[in-house]
């Protein structure tokens, strides 16, 4: 099964304690600014910041891809570790780095495709690359978010 590693960050205008709670939020179902691009729900009674808590996460892109997001290590506006199920399955990792003010948030992404579609076309679209540009949308959106608040 193809492999998939993908990078992402940005500087966000906001202090990490305030983008760690916004994309926890978001997660949670609390929040939609990444919408129309990803949608996510808690699911069951763990809070969204504990350690076991699960995430539903569909992206509304070309094939639909759902999975969820366990989340297996948390600390407190540093990082966020998550293992993925579904149509992909591997690790996810958020850490959150204040620079002058702001926040330099970077998003990591491990995982093979487990859908068959996806598994058969991985050779002939980047799939890094269209998860990177979902989650760039995303920091657009969440900075835009976050100014407005």
């Amino acid at each position: 099964m193809p492999k998939i590693d993908a990078f992402d960050e940005a500087v966000i205008d906001s202090p990490p304690m305030v983008v760690y709670k916004a994309i926890l939020n978001e997660a949670a179902g609390v929040t939609h600014w990444w919408m129309p691009h990803c949608e996510m729900k808690l699911r069951g009674d763990t809070p969204i910041d504990r350690e076991g808590a699960i995430v539903d996460i569909t992206i509304h892109s070309s094939g639909t891809p759902k999975f969820s997001a366990k989340m297996t290590k948390i600390v407190e506006a540093k990082s966020v570790e998550m293992e993925f199920a579904g149509d992909f399955v591997g690790t996810g990792e958020y850490t959150f780095e204040p620079t002058d003010g702001k926040t330099k948030v970077q998003y990591r992404w491990k995982v093979r495709p487990k859908r068959l579609s996806f598994v058969l076309l991985s050779p002939f679209v980047d799939m890094g690359k269209k998860h990177s540009d979902t989650m760039q949308k995303g920091f657009k959106a969440l900075n835009s978010y976050l100014s407005k608040k």
